[in-house]
């Protein structure tokens, strides 16, 4: 697909990650034991055939430049496009960063200009799934629309339907309606933070919602758009995970032990890459046990984990618990801890016999580094 490029909005808008984000954008936030969020858009578009992709930053984006590097575990460390990571850009001089995706895009403008690719999938840095979308370009031609919303449908009204964008459909899958965080969504047809726009188009609406002050993409042209423009949805039937909210990092953290989902996710024939580390293999105690858990390489296990997430080079001592739990790199859990529904950021240490327990729908969260 030479003739789509791509561009992923790495931003920090929803604030509703908390500490999890303090130190770090969105897309940046390790996921299934051995992942970042940015790691599945970047596989869907160099599955699809992209060869030009750039990442639009706003604040807290030096451990997302870390993990994408040069771009070699996608094959897009190129001498000819590639993968760029693009500065955020400052409205007027001012102090302050982005104040939305217009913002963004506006500082992404000379690079869409260099690029020569006809079209442009602008996505978010947040959603977790499997996909081409070799379909989705090949149906916004057909219908001759200007813009192509990629959804899903996710068949019954919940509070998640609440946080994003959901949309109204004709017969002919035009849509005629947007709602943005609805408190009674009328439908159930959730956006998946994916659009695909002609790039000549796309900087036109930029450089015309800026001149207005405009601050986000949905709000301030997507909304406009679907009365001057031919806005039509793409609905990909696959497993969809939206990362907006603890509540929703944890839960899609959880689906991947069922195993129809990491099927979906990982054993499809569109492999999601990653920034390898070369680690030993993890070492299990004659006093472990372990059911139902994903656990990464370079871990030490010497006591119990029981439906958890377990990332690389974590030490759980003899005598320990861990109970629907994400653990996340090089954390220690000492002897006689019990910890159960707890969201563990990298680096922390938990002394002998700390005892913390939450709620599958309100996990604690221990920040990065914390020592207990």
């Amino acid at each position: 697909m030479r003739d789509m490029m791509g561009i992923v909005m790495a931003d920090n808008s929803d604030l509703r990650l908390n500490e999890l984000t303090e130190f770090r954008s969105v897309p940046a936030l390790p996921f299934g034991g051995r992942y970042r969020l940015i790691d599945f858009i970047l596989s869907n578009m160099v599955n699809s055939g992209m060869i030009n992709v750039g990442i639009a930053t706003n604040i807290n984006y030096s451990s997302l430049m870390d993990h994408v590097g040069s771009g070699a575990p996608w094959d897009l460390n190129r001498k000819i496009y590639g993968l760029f990571m693009l500065p955020p850009y400052v409205r007027g001089g001012s102090s302050n960063v982005s104040e939305g995706s217009i913002d963004q895009l506006y500082g992404v403008l000379t690079f869409l200009r260099r690029s020569r690719q006809e079209y442009v999938l602008l996505a978010s840095g947040r959603t977790v799934c499997n996909m081409t979308f070799d379909e989705a370009l090949e149906k916004h031609i057909e219908n001759g629309a200007d813009i192509t919303v990629i959804y899903h449908d996710k068949k019954e009204k919940d509070e998640q339907l609440s946080r994003g964008a959901v949309y109204e459909m004709d017969e002919n899958g035009r849509v005629t309606g947007i709602e943005i965080n609805p408190r009674c969504p009328k439908t159930t047809l959730e956006g998946m933070g994916m659009f695909i726009i002609g790039r000549l188009k796309l900087i036109e609406l930029i450089e015309d919602a800026y001149s207005r002050g405009s601050h986000d993409f949905v709000r301030d042209i997507l909304i406009s758009a679907i009365r001057e423009l031919k806005v039509y949805g793409y609905e990909y039937k696959g497993f969809v995970g939206i990362i907006d909210s603890i509540a929703s990092y944890y839960e899609n953290n959880m689906k991947l032990l069922t195993k129809e989902v990491r099927d979906e996710l990982f054993g499809a024939e569109n492999r999601i890459y990653t920034k390898v580390k070369d680690q030993v293999p993890t070492q299990y105690g004659d006093s472990s046990s372990v059911s139902d858990s994903l656990i990464a390489d370079g871990c030490v296990i010497e006591g119990n984990v029981e439906n958890s997430i377990i990332f690389r080079g974590v030490y759980i001592a003899k005598g320990a618990t861990v109970k629907n739990c994400i653990v996340m790199q090089n954390t220690v859990v000492e002897e006689g801890c019990e910890i159960e529904n707890v969201i563990i950021d990298k680096e922390c240490t938990l002394r002998e016999a700390k005892r913390l327990i939450g709620q599958p729908s309100y996990p604690v969260i221990l920040p990065k580094r914390t020592l207990l």
